[in-house]
């Protein structure tokens, strides 16, 4: 049994991810796009972790995400996530990502019962955690992450903005939660805190940063029907400006594997991004240790909001058993990735 931690601890800065928002019916959705951005359609809720996201199917047979953010959201994140997709729309429209949507009146969002609500086009395809895994996808998807920080390079994210609470550059501040972790795996979270610590901590701010995707996982990565390429790249909600390392180590921790050669499938896509976009060898060094910080990060934040969330506790725990079987197949033992030069 999980076992939870102090209660004064269950309200903290981060909003949007602790208050859950009132409802959103089909029928309000359909009234909030028809009214906002002029479209006709039906709606049928997703599942996501702060917002409130709908599948639009307009009457003229398009389809469109409605996305309305956690009335916690700063309008100034929100502008930051409008600016990345138009800076992709505009200067790497081959890179597949969602399109922003005008409102009646021109801007990229409008207002939902004083809620940010925008409207994006819809990617079709199979998720990546929804087909078999393989080789040519993960290569795939490595060389496209390359050109994606390419695209991004340069842009700027607000000065105001408040630390996200899944920046790895913040994973220090984590280790408040480790008492909602059940007391026969707190030590494996508390050795990967302790290698963020004293091996990462020291150096990352010394390494080329930039706005980051910040959660390539394999719900966010569409497709082909075969799984031999990745045909989308969706969900900017979590976007920072950090070490573009972290971003590596975040979508190589989704291929890591609980086997006794956990990192053969990562190494896949890491050597296809090193191919495309060289990584230091101050990078390279740290990349196992960010790894692992990013899968003690999933297990520390899933478990502490599948808590205050129950309802939606099937979603938020989406990844946490592959987190959980790579930082037992790898933090043991303190194994490494090795990137070929």
């Amino acid at each position: 049994m999980v076992e939870r931690g102090p209660e004064a601890e269950e309200r903290q800065p981060e909003d949007a991810f602790t208050l859950a928002d009132a409802s959103v019916s089909s029928g309000e959705a359909e009234a909030a796009v028809r009214d906002l951005f002029g479209v006709e359609g039906q709606a049928q809720p997703l599942t996501s972790e702060r917002d409130i996201n709908f599948r639009i199917r307009a009457r003229d047979g398009v389809q469109y995400i409605l996305k309305i953010a956690n009335s916690a959201e700063q309008a100034a994140t929100i502008e930051f996530q409008n600016a990345a997709l138009r800076r992709l729309e505009t200067g790497a429209p081959d890179i597949p990502t969602p399109r922003l949507m005008r409102t009646r009146e021109g801007g990229d969002w409008g207002r939902y019962d004083k809620r940010i609500t925008r409207l994006l086009t819809w990617l079709e395809g199979p998720l990546m955690h929804e087909r078999p895994r393989t080789r040519a996808m993960r290569c795939d998807l490595g060389r496209l992450h390359a050109g994606l920080h390419a695209a991004l390079s340069g842009l700027s994210a607000p000065a105001s903005a408040e630390p996200l609470l899944w920046d790895l550059q913040h994973t220090a501040r984590l280790e408040r939660l480790l008492p909602y972790i059940a007391s026969d795996k707190r030590n494996l979270v508390q050795c990967a805190l302790d290698r963020f610590n004293t091996r990462v901590a020291p150096v990352l701010s010394q390494l080329p940063k930039q706005v980051i995707h910040n959660d390539l996982n394999p719900h966010n990565v569409l497709v082909s029907e075969s799984g031999e390429a990745v045909c989308g790249i969706i969900d900017f909600g979590d976007l920072v400006h950090a070490p573009r390392i972290c971003d590596v180590a975040i979508a190589a921790a989704y291929h890591v594997r609980g086997t006794d050669n956990p990192f053969d499938d990562a190494a896949d896509y890491v050597e296809a991004y090193h191919a495309v976009s060289p990584l230091s060898d101050e990078e390279r060094h740290i990349l196992t240790d960010l790894i692992v910080s990013r899968m003690a990060m999933s297990t520390l934040i899933s478990t502490w909001r599948a808590g205050l969330h129950p309802d939606n506790s099937a979603y938020i725990l989406r990844n946490a058993p592959s987190a959980w079987a790579g930082l037992e197949a790898i933090a043991p033992g303190d194994l490494r990735l090795e990137i070929l030069s």
